[in-house]
């Protein structure tokens, strides 16, 4: 078995790489957010990490109401508390309404239940941020169908929620002024580490070579670039004119996705990276800023960035989202 051919990097993907150690002052930031009083936002993995400082800024400055999707009920109400604490010591308000709804990304058959709860309850959904996801894992962690960790829940997972919640986010866009309706893929600078096209088609679970830190990062970057194209072809697959969908590469952070790396590995992000809160401001950048145009690819802290050449390629592209499209089929009814 071959290893992922993985693209030769242009000056320009080596300057975006690089910037990001020293990507300047965030430009778009509380000051710049809209009022949002009447909107529902969800916000995916929104209980830790850049996350939760999504989640908390959306409620100390837009009224929206918030929708925290994750696995850990106790984790996830506990960091409500924790937000609803904190805005009221540094936005002055209280009470802002964010509801806990559980979702497991990495077992598809559960998702469905996850989005009937949120229809139970919603009759609009205006921005979605797919945020949650998981990186360089244990060699061998799969989802619960068998799929690469990464793959399943970064790429796989998301794409499921998104098509179930499609209608209701497709009828609410068509009630909102153009551009106010948001899908937010959270991709990576590691999209750059992806097998050329995105997808390692002879083996996309990564089980017939070697299990080591590079392919860790092909496998992670794969995962990435699955966002990538998902944000550039959501657009061109549905007709909802109304709708931003754009993909990002927060920052280099220090978050919980380096849970399982080294010690050493650790030490070295805490030098390098940045706080979680300032990944928000790329977050919401795409998701609130009248700037962002579909299809864009946006860098720290909130510029619009450049994602790999070969991820423009159309026709590649497609292969992917039609190969994303029967990963999930049998989990939409």
């Amino acid at each position: 078995m071959s290893y992922p051919v993985i693209p030769r990097k242009s000056w320009a993907e080596w300057k975006q790489m690089v910037h990001g150690f020293w990507p300047g002052n965030p430009q778009f930031t509380e000051k710049d957010y809209p009022d949002l009083e009447g909107k529902v936002v969800i916000v995916t993995g929104g209980n830790t990490g850049v996350g939760y400082q999504t989640v908390k800024s959306l409620a100390g400055t837009t009224k929206a109401k918030l929708y925290i999707f994750s696995r850990n009920k106790e984790k996830t109400l506990k960091a409500i508390e924790q937000i609803q604490s904190e805005i009221s010591k540094e936005y002055n308000v209280d009470n802002r309404e964010i509801n806990f709804i559980p979702l497991d990304l990495g077992n598809l058959t559960t998702i469905k239940s996850t989005v009937d709860q949120f229809l139970k309850q919603e009759d609009r959904l205006d921005i979605i941020i797919h945020n949650a996801g998981v990186m360089v894992p244990p060699k061998g962690s799969k989802t619960t169908q068998g799929y690469e960790l990464q793959l399943g829940t970064n790429t796989i997972g998301p794409h499921l929620l998104q098509k179930l919640l499609d209608p209701i986010f497709i009828k609410t866009s068509e009630l909102n002024p153009s551009g106010l309706s948001r899908i937010v893929w959270v991709s990576s600078s590691a999209h750059f580490f992806a097998p050329i096209g995105g997808l390692y088609w002879q083996d996309y679970n990564f089980e017939k070579i070697p299990f080591t830190k590079s392919t860790q990062m092909y496998a992670y970057g794969q995962s990435k670039a699955g966002n990538i194209i998902q944000a550039k072809m959501w657009s061109k697959k549905h007709t909802a004119p109304n709708v931003i969908s754009s993909s990002i590469c927060p920052g280099y952070l220090l978050t919980d996705l380096q849970r399982y790396q080294s010690p050493m590995e650790v030490a070295v992000f805490k030098y390098m990276c940045f706080p979680a809160r300032f990944g928000a401001y790329t977050e919401l950048y795409a998701a609130l800023s009248p700037d962002v145009k579909d299809g864009q690819h946006s860098v720290s802290f909130g510029t619009p960035g450049i994602a790999r050449n070969d991820l423009n390629d159309v026709v590649s592209n497609e292969k992917v989202w039609d190969w994303l499209e029967q990963q999930v089929e049998p989990y939409l009814t």
